[in-house]
């Protein structure tokens, strides 16, 4: 019995997981695909793929999918809700693989130009998740591209957005360690102050962003701790914040910068710094030629600026030229917000989108 694509996207939508925990989800969806007659394989753990092959010798595509959800307590228009407390799709993950999901049952037993490997990812939000599956073994060899789905706010109702060149930023998370020596603020001179440390980095920061060449770097601070007492010198501090950049060159040198400027002031209040780096993903850059062929083969899509969002998506970009495309829902409330929603007539959009994007020859 066919499954269809609101169905998909309700059951999905009421079994949110948080990054780091999707078994439930992949098992759904290893399930879904299996009903299919595909013979899907785990990846990483908590990935998903499935291939369509069309013929050995041809080259591939892949198609991803998103799974993990967000800590937020629903508060939204859904026609069903999470059953999860304090967890909801509230970034659309689980539309994006009732999308694939459906495409993957409409395409199945096709002669297509390509091989396709449908790819349910985990742990997107943390842009982890696409090196993990990718580590795993889940990009095929020969790939010629990649695509991704994404719902996306503020885009007009079951529109088709995308841009050529870059479109979204890396994304890279510090942590900022900072060690000292306590001591009672009487006798100030006996410790070293992790807080003023701190302090001064958090205020040099724009300093070092002005140092960029691209002016929409972000260099951002999110927090600070530091301290226990109004009278003892802190003997420890973090401060935890992210880089958002389109210029790789930017990245790479705003990366080095803050590390020797932390290590500086350390050193000159007589603490230690230590500056952590996440795994981090690169920006996402989407290629020229392949959105023309798209255009070429009847898809409308409409032009949209770069955001500072970023999107591990970025990662498979390295194997073959890839894009990003996104999947309009009008006027809801803002991704990532208890209220966020996806009206479930913009789901069909993205069900043809991808059997269009599987029927096209892209070497042709």
């Amino acid at each position: 019995m066919t499954v269809t694509v609101m169905e998909h996207y309700r059951n999905l939508h009421e079994i949110p997981e948080l990054a780091g925990t999707e078994f439930e989800t992949a098992a759904y969806i290893e399930a879904a695909l299996k009903a299919m007659g595909y013979a899907p394989v785990r990846v990483a753990e908590r990935g998903v793929y499935a291939d369509l092959l069309s013929d050995p010798a041809a080259k591939w595509l892949l198609f991803r999918a998103d799974t993990d959800a967000l800590a937020v307590e629903e508060k939204s228009a859904a026609p069903v809700c999470s059953r999860h407390p304090g967890i909801m799709h509230a970034c659309g993950h689980d539309t994006h693989c009732a999308m694939l999901l459906a495409a993957a049952q409409a395409l199945y037993g096709e002669k297509l130009p390509y091989n396709i490997r449908f790819l349910f990812q985990p742990a997107e939000e943390t842009t982890a998740g696409a090196a993990d599956v990718i580590a795993a073994g889940a990009v095929p060899e020969n790939l010629r591209a990649c695509f991704g789905l994404h719902v996306w706010q503020g885009t007009p109702l079951g529109s088709i957005s995308s841009r050529s060149g870059a479109m979204m930023a890396s994304s890279d998370i510090y942590k900022l360690r900072i060690r000292g020596r306590s001591a009672h603020c009487a006798k100030a001179s006996e410790g070293a102050d992790a807080l003023r440390t701190a302090v001064e980095i958090a205020a040099a920061l724009p300093e070092l962003r002005a140092e960029a060449e691209d002016p929409r770097t972000v260099l951002f601070l999110g927090s600070i701790h530091a301290g226990k007492s109004h009278n003892v010198v802190s003997d420890a501090a973090e401060l935890f914040g992210t880089l958002r950049t389109f210029s790789a060159e930017d990245r790479k040198n705003l990366k080095a910068r803050l590390g020797q400027y932390a290590e500086i002031r350390a050193a000159a209040n007589g603490t230690e710094a230590e500056t952590e780096w996440d795994i981090g993903c690169p920006a996402v850059y989407n290629d020229e030629e392949l959105l023309r062929r798209l255009q070429g083969a009847g898809v409308e899509i409409l032009e949209v600026e770069p955001t500072l969002a970023g999107e591990d998506f970025a990662r498979y970009m390295e194997f073959a030229p890839g894009v990003m495309l996104w999947l309009g829902t009008g006027d809801t409330p803002p991704i990532h917000s208890p209220g966020f929603y996806v009206p479930e007539e913009v789901l069909p959009v993205g069900v043809e989108l991808w059997q269009r994007i599987a029927r096209i020859n892209w070497d042709g």
